[in-house]
């Protein structure tokens, strides 16, 4: 006996379940006219016959198979039964390529499933019996090459037709000839090619059309002209090539459901399928799709759902989605998308599904979020992000959603720079989120770099928006020399320490502002900065010539205060940017303070205290006037310490205009006496290894000489092969890599 294939199982299934609406429809007359009642009801007892076995997993719902016997045992045996026992027959029977003619006389059915495997042929009079009451029919799996119309025609209260997996080619004038109340027709999985103009009559009842895995040519899709009340139309895994044009398909005012998946179009032309008013949910996944013109959808736009997965897509612009203000899902998986932008989200101003697996996108736009982004479900796996500090207000946005599920934001994996390599974005710091080479903040910067700039930048306002955002105005002093922005960093103090919170490029050329000397800079609301914490901000400039040092600029301690303009005093005096400190191997501390700001630096106004301190002590002090600051403070003993830097100002020393401006730095000293111990231990080891060595050598050289064979004219020098990766050639590598 053939067994089905899995899909067309399922494919039968379907149809079975669908027929349990007449199984039912049935198991109601029967309680009304007091025949069966549901709860004594029992499945028919049939199968001691050898050629037969039967089932039932649902009232009134009969499944058997068995041999080239089995139909005749199987009406013999259901004719006993009073009316209404079995409303739905499925019979999977072998051996049998003709079937027969009133084979259930005698049985009224409301549906009727007969596969073989083999069948090719149905006798004209094998369902005149079920005329009145049948209301589905499925023949699938089996071997017809014509619709068995003549069998068919008697059948006016036909409902659903199923002849799916056959070996059907055309569908002449009159397939269907009599049916004029089917509703659902499957030829999913044939050989159909062509199609009569006439193949589908004034059908005004059919509702679904299934034409899935047949060989329909985009010219053969006119003979559905007729169909004005179809709702659902699969054509999907056809050979429909080109172009999607307005008129691929003819008007159906009242089509819902489009498949055209599995086909070769390859261009979405504006206005395509511009008959069909009416569409909720489009299908287009695996075609050959490299292009959607711009108002490709302008006519569709009822659309809710659109499928474009599979395709070629490399960009899409805002005008080709322009139009569908309805649509909430989304799929773009598996294309060639390099980037997630505005474009893609703004006209599609309800969606709320957008899957996006599989695309080459490294990078999304900020201008993607916007406050009308209502994404409840957002799918980026498999896609080569670089995380840099342009994902920052992404990261932000993917860490704080409440709507997204975690298996979402979990989506959103790093392929880049080599030290987020496979880090989950929405779990990344916002400070490992930077452009370039990792910028430390001011408080890190190497010694050597000269951090004395004559251009001094200092803070003059800060104000925070209802938004959130903060914006900074700073003073650069003098201006006229042109510069450029390079970053802007914040720090939040904890309370005990000063903590580096974040680190942004800034944009900014001198030259194209109206007012060079005063530099607006903002804090954009996704860092999260919190009403009642206290900040220090900082900027950096770059200025035309020789160097690229950045000069830096920061502010004292702010308290963040809400609907507040904070002025900070134009001439408090100097103020401590930075202090750097180098401990040498000999006992030697290096200390240089970076001094900013404006008011006087004369020796008699002007101090600069520096205090080294020892679990609490004072083991050295230094004062310096503000025109010096650096120093050297020597013979030190190994340990760790903390060095503090204060300005103080005032024209008695003791009258300040502000508070002490004091800034304090952690270092370890490894002692004179620990470097000497150390550089002896190290000295001897060398000797030791060296003498080692020498003997070694000595060794090797007599035992060669005593087991030296004749030597032998010539040699085969092989090098080894040198294979080098290093992470910045990962990194290009990961930045270029696209699929074929």
């Amino acid at each position: 006996m053939p067994a089905l294939m899995p899909g067309n199982r399922v494919l039968v299934q379907v149809l079975i379940c669908v027929l349990l609406t007449a199984s039912r429809i049935a198991s109601e007359d029967s309680r009304s006219s007091g025949v069966i009642i549901e709860n004594e009801w029992k499945c028919p007892n049939i199968t001691k016959h050898p050629s037969v076995e039967c089932s039932c997993d649902f009232p009134h719902t009969l499944r058997c198979t068995g041999d080239k016997n089995a139909l005749q045992v199987i009406g013999k045996r259901l004719r006993l039964f009073p009316a209404g026992t079995i409303s739905l027959l499925d019979i999977t029977v072998s051996e049998i390529s003709i079937l027969p003619a009133r084979f259930l006389d005698g049985v009224p059915l409301h549906g009727l499933v007969v596969s073989t495997g083999e069948l090719r042929r149905v006798n004209e009079n094998a369902f005149v019996a079920l005329a009145r009451s049948i209301q589905a029919l499925g023949l699938p799996n089996n071997l017809f090459e014509t619709v068995p119309s003549l069998a068919l025609r008697p059948l006016i209260g036909l409902e659903r037709l199923d002849l799916s997996h056959n070996k059907l080619t055309t569908l002449e004038a009159d397939s269907f000839a009599g049916l004029t109340n089917l509703t659902y027709l499957d030829l999913n999985d044939n050989l159909l090619s062509q199609l009569s103009p006439q193949a589908f009559p004034s059908f005004g009842s059919l509702r679904s059309l299934r034409m899935r895995g047949n060989q329909l040519s985009v010219s053969a899709l006119s003979a559905l002209r007729g169909l004005q009340n179809l709702e659902e139309l699969d054509l999907s895994g056809n050979r429909l090539i080109g172009l999607a044009t307005p008129n691929l398909l003819p008007r159906m005012p009242t089509l819902r459901f489009l498949t055209l998946s599995g086909n070769q179009l390859d261009t979405v032309l504006r206005g395509a399928l511009q008959g069909l008013p009416n569409l909720t949910c489009l299908s287009l996944s695996n075609n050959h799709i490299d292009v959607l013109q711009d108002h490709a959808f302008r006519n569709l736009s009822t659309l809710t759902k659109l499928e474009l997965a599979n395709n070629r897509i490399v960009a899409v612009s805002s005008a080709s989605l322009a139009h569908l203000e309805k649509l909430t899902s989304l799929d773009l998986t598996h294309n060639f998308l390099r980037s997630l932008t505005a474009d893609l989200i703004l006209p599609l101003k309800n969606l709320q599904e957008l899957h996006l697996d599989d695309n080459d996108i490294s990078m999304v736009a900020s201008d993607v979020l916007t406050p009308n982004l209502r994404l409840k479900r957002l799918s980026l796996a498999d896609n080569p992000l670089n995380c840099d500090c342009t994902l920052l207000d992404f990261a932000s946005w993917l860490t704080n959603s409440t709507s997204l599920t975690e298996e979402d934001r979990a989506s959103a994996v790093c392929a880049t720079p080599p030290a987020l390599e496979n880090g989950i974005l929405a779990q990344v710091s916002p400070g490992s989120l930077l452009c370039g080479e990792p910028i430390p903040p001011f408080a890190t910067l190497a010694p050597s770099l000269p951090l004395i700039p004559d251009t001094q930048i200092t803070l003059e306002s800060v104000y925070y928006q209802e938004s959130r955002t903060i914006n900074l105005v700073w003073k650069v002093e003098p201006c006229s020399k042109p510069y450029t922005c390079d970053r802007v960093i914040v720090n939040e103090w904890t309370g005990d320490s000063e903590v580096h919170l974040a680190t942004r490029p800034l944009h900014c050329e001198s030259a194209d502002m109206l007012d060079p000397c005063t530099l607006p800079v903002t804090i954009p609301a996704s860092l999260n900065l919190e009403l009642g914490h206290r900040y220090r901000y900082c900027v950096a400039v770059i200025q035309s010539g020789d160097h690229v040092v950045p000069v830096p600029g920061c502010s004292d301690i702010l308290t963040l205060e809400r609907n507040t303009a904070l002025k900070t005093p134009a001439a408090a005096g100097p103020r401590i940017a930075g202090m750097k400190t180098n401990a040498s191997d000999d006992g030697f501390l290096y200390v240089d303070v970076n001094l900013v700001g404006g008011g006087p630096r004369d020796p008699a106004d002007c101090d600069l205290s520096l205090v080294v301190f020892s679990e609490e002590s004072i083991v050295r002090e230094r004062k310096l006037n503000c025109t010096r600051g650096y120093a050297t403070i020597a013979d030190l003993a190994q340990g760790p310490y903390r060095v503090c830097a204060t300005v103080v100002q005032g024209t008695d020393h003791t009258e300040m205009q502000l508070a002490p401006r004091t800034r304090c730095v952690d270092v370890t000293v490894r002692g004179v006496r620990e470097s000497a111990r150390l550089e002896i231990v190290l000295f001897a080891v060398i000797v030791v290894a060296c003498a080692l060595l020498v003997a070694a050598l000595w060794a090797g050289r007599s035992l060669l000489h005593r087991t030296r064979p004749t030597r032998i004219q010539g040699q085969c020098f092989l090098p080894a092969e040198e294979f080098e990766i290093t992470h910045r050639a990962r990194y290009v590598k990961l930045l270029t890599t696209t699929k074929v």
